[in-house]
């Protein structure tokens, strides 16, 4: 079929553009005459074209007015005054510049810079600490003690060694990841360099709800300690007490001793000296290594005494309120301070005979001390160790607490404040109340120091520590573990025949109590008064006999007055 055109299939009967053109304008036309033979006032279809163009080039596109026909306009303008050939070459430019020149911010060029999130301050922390790490080291000393003499190096010793620690807790299968270990003993280092340090430890990981508690147990050199315990408390009790007494003593007011309170408060148990007993140990505490350290304060024994009594998980938050029935004196740092406390003196173990009682020391009353007159111990130097079966009986004889328990008063050693009541003016007291005060307490005593863990309380019918060996496969290069029923959490592990040992704690600081939590039920309603006609209330008089009194009482008066007049007069008539 040579000769014929070929047609694409559909594009016969399509009008053109001209076609479409054409019939637009002939029919606008014809409108626009129709619309003047009716005499209306129309433009023609070309002007009104230019004008609804125009008008929607003059649109705003933004709030600040600017429109493409004014945009339009001046470029136009640039181009006629001009009238060069690079004119339209630069038109774009010319068109940026123009909007660049115009364009207005609604906010300031400066803002303020967005808070940081948890993480990038963590990640910058530990970025600082690792690279503080890495360079020299670089002492900022505290201004309360002198550094040693001894070369700056040296003071890195008193951190433990935690890779080994960290080796040994793996091979026992419990612990933390070594990531945690490392950056552990890198943040170790400000503890070192701004405090009087002289032992240091690794304590453990206490879990919260929202955030972590990382525990590290110093001993500070003596003479060091500081204290932070303020009297506020036994000031204001004081106050009450005094304020009570003049109620009751005042002349004005006759009180019979039927309606006197009988009810005492006990007396305060004071805490015990720095460097000693439960203060002996300084704790400080991070939520993650390489924020800032915080040193918890001084436990008290009331505190002690509290702690046992509720059960509650950490927060994360050292300044969170304690709401618990019986109420805790103080915040969740000295709640973490108490149940510190009470694991350290439960779960601090070491193999027996790795500590001996140092027979220089002066010997004290038993019934004072509580502990048998020995409160220290100290390392035997001629310790040879123990066979790692040894080390894993399961009876538990070979592994001894070496930290003093905690009494029932919340105190190492036991307080007698009967004495200190009897030093404190008791000669003034009356007859009456030294025949209601309690007759001499027996003394507090704990089990004495280095008791081995075989005489730990059951917890049910589980025993209160569980050994085994970290490997049965190769147990000539195998750990002794001890697990704690009593603190669910605390692990220790022996190594080298017992001659390198430590302990752990990860966990929520909870007890194992065996049984379901009671908790402490209200205290009973106090007795009322007796009644009498001291303290009962008088009924209010009804209407009649109100006006029935008032009406005797005007009588009354009427009676003195007139009454004496006219016993004037009778004496008159009489002498007349």
């Amino acid at each position: 079929m040579k000769g014929e055109t070929r047609r694409v299939r559909g594009r016969s009967n399509v009008p053109h553009d001209d076609s479409i053109s054409d019939d637009t304008e002939k029919r606008e036309e014809r409108r626009y005459a129709e619309e003047e033979e009716e005499g209306f006032r129309v433009l023609p279809p070309e002007e009104k074209r230019c004008v609804n163009a125009k008008l929607f080039l003059l649109q705003e596109e933004s709030e600040n007015g600017r429109n493409l026909y004014n945009h339009m306009s001046t470029l136009l303008a640039n181009i006629l005054a001009e009238k060069s050939e690079e004119a339209l070459e630069k038109l774009e430019d010319d068109s940026r510049t123009y909007k660049r020149e115009r364009f207005a911010y609604k906010e300031p060029f400066i803002k303020d810079n967005p808070a940081k999130t948890p993480t990038e301050v963590l990640a910058q922390a530990q970025w600082r600490m690792m690279k503080t790490a890495c360079g020299e080291p670089k002492f900022i000393p505290n201004e309360s003690f002198d550094l040693p003499d001894e070369d700056d190096e040296d003071i890195y010793r008193l951190i433990p060694n935690l890779m080994k620690q960290a080796l040994c807790f793996e091979q026992a299968g419990v612990g933390l990841p070594r990531e945690e270990f490392i950056r552990m003993s890198t943040a170790m280092r400000e503890l070192v360099e701004n405090w009087p340090v002289e032992t240091l430890r690794f304590w453990g990981k206490i879990l919260g709800t929202r955030k972590n508690y990382y525990v590290v147990e110093a001993e500070f050199r003596d003479g060091d300690y500081e204290s932070d315990l303020s009297d506020e408390e036994d000031d204001t009790s004081s106050n009450d007490k005094i304020e009570d007494s003049m109620i009751f003593d005042d002349e004005s007011t006759t009180v019979t001793d039927d309606i006197k309170p009988f009810y005492k408060p006990p007396p305060t148990i004071p805490c015990e000296s720095l460097g000693t007993g439960l203060n002996k140990h300084v704790y400080f505490v991070c939520s993650e290594p390489g924020l800032p350290w915080t040193r918890l304060p001084h436990i008290n024994p009331a505190q002690i005494v509290a702690a046992r009594k509720i059960r509650r998980f950490f927060t994360g938050d050292l300044n969170e309120h304690i709401v618990s029935h019986p109420p805790f004196p103080g915040v969740e740092k000295n709640f973490l301070r108490a149940q510190i406390a009470r694991i350290s003196a439960a779960t601090t173990i070491s193999p027996i005979g790795y500590f001996r009682f140092d027979d220089n020391e002066e010997e004290e009353d038993a019934e004072e001390s509580g502990t048998n007159g020995r409160n220290n111990c100290i390392i035997d130097q001629e310790f040879e160790g123990m066979p790692l079966r040894d080390l894993c009986d399961p009876t538990g004889q070979t592994w001894c607490h070496h930290m003093q328990s905690i009494l029932p008063q919340g105190r190492n050693t036991w307080y007698n404040p009967v004495e200190s009541k009897s030093g404190e003016g008791a000669e003034e007291e009356s007859d009456e109340e030294e025949r209601n005060e309690p007759d001499e307490p027996e003394p507090e005593v704990g089990p004495p120091l280095l008791t081995p863990v075989s005489e730990d309380q059951p917890i049910v019918d589980s025993p209160a520590w569980i050994a085994r060996t970290s490997s049965r496969v190769v147990p000539e290069f195998a750990l002794a573990v001890l697990q704690s029923n009593t603190w669910p959490g605390s692990w220790s592990f022996g190594a080298e025949r017992g001659r390198y040992f430590t302990s752990i704690y990860n966990g929520w600081g909870q007890k194992n109590l065996g049984d379901a939590f009671e908790p402490e039920l209200p205290p009973d309603i106090m007795e009322e008064f007796p009644s009498g006609p001291e303290i009962t209330e008088a009924e209010d008089p009804s209407p009649a006999e109100e006006s029935a009194f008032k009406a005797a009482l005007a009588d009354k008066e009427f009676d003195e007055e007139f009454g004496e007049d006219q016993a004037e007069e009778e004496t008159s008539d009489v002498d007349d």
